[in-house]
């Protein structure tokens, strides 16, 4: 018994120095496609140079796995958690801030994963986690409603994250529900978005890059393809395993913290009201919601 607990506790423990690496990777990629947005990478472009370069990269392990990959349920996967997440949030970059991204994507996702993982997985919830589900989102609608009422075009990328974290939800579950290895995912969304969006692409060709240095789209290739593909989409899918959709989802909400405070200093952005609401409520809504553990069904074999 004490071994099984040891063992326990170090499984733990590992699922939760992976989800450490998935935060800190995500808080670079929020920081990293908002400068390229400033930097006049259009949408077309961020998608080819993360999708493109990844599918190039790792081609012969997805060959190797294409028995595994192209079956419908992976073909489900990557449509939603590649090409559609991906859309709906380098949409959002070309019209919202940094910090708005860094509240509504790690802060709503909590949300979304916890309604759909009840619904779809049957997971069940403590008190304390509907509770910090509550918490977080009275922040986020503060801040959408302090978007609608500024007058900016601020809501256009707001709603895009909003879809986004939607996405992101449902393609979490899947892989929890569907039990998909995650490297097996990592390559079924790399394949799956990249063989649908080439084709788009290629119409779009004449005004490629145009105005972007070669060092952002090195920058972009590197970060988006390896770090934010590979090594964040393997370190996230395993924590999910480890961890359970909605805690991993709970964690998530940390990348507020970070990215906010990067961001100010990096691009300039304004701290408002709605922000500091939104952070201080994403932050309590977290640790209510994580005061005592979730109750979730144990996994199937």
């Amino acid at each position: 018994m004490k071994d099984q607990s040891s063992l326990d506790a170090k499984v733990m423990i590992k699922g939760y120095a992976l989800a450490l690496i998935a935060i800190m990777v995500w808080t670079g990629f929020i920081l990293i496609s908002r400068a390229g947005a400033l930097a006049s990478l259009s949408l077309p472009d961020m998608m080819i140079v993360r999708f493109g370069t990844a599918f190039v990269l790792f081609f012969p392990f997805i060959w190797i796995h294409r028995k595994v990959i192209l079956q419908w349920r992976m073909i489900a996967v990557g449509a939603i958690g590649g090409l559609a997440y991906s859309l709906s949030v380098f949409n959002g970059f070309q019209y919202a801030p940094a910090t708005h991204a860094a509240l509504l994507l790690p802060g709503l996702m909590p949300i979304m994963i916890a309604v759909l993982a009840y619904f779809l997985a049957g997971e069940r919830h403590s008190r304390f986690a509907w509770m910090g589900i509550g918490i977080s989102s009275l922040g986020i609608l503060a801040l959408l409603l302090e978007t609608l009422l500024s007058g900016v075009s601020y809501w256009l990328g707001d709603i895009s994250f909003v879809i986004a974290c939607l996405f992101w939800g449902i393609f979490t579950v899947l892989l929890r529900r569907w039990k998909f290895a995650p490297w097996h995912a990592t390559l079924g969304v790399i394949t799956v978005t990249t063989l649908l969006y080439t084709p788009y692409y290629f119409t779009q060709m004449s005004s490629a890059f145009q105005g972007v240095s070669y060092s952002m789209i090195g920058l972009q290739a590197f970060y988006q393809a390896v770090m934010a593909i590979a090594v964040q989409f393997v370190c996230y899918g395993k924590a999910v395993h480890i961890l359970g959709a909605t805690k991993m989802g709970a964690l998530m909400a940390i990348v507020p913290l970070l990215a906010s405070m990067f961001a100010v200093p990096l691009f300039g952005e304004q701290i408002t009201v709605g922000l500091i609401i939104a952070l201080v409520c994403i932050s309590v809504g977290t640790i209510v919601g994580n005061l005592l553990p979730i109750k979730r069904p144990p996994l199937k074999n």
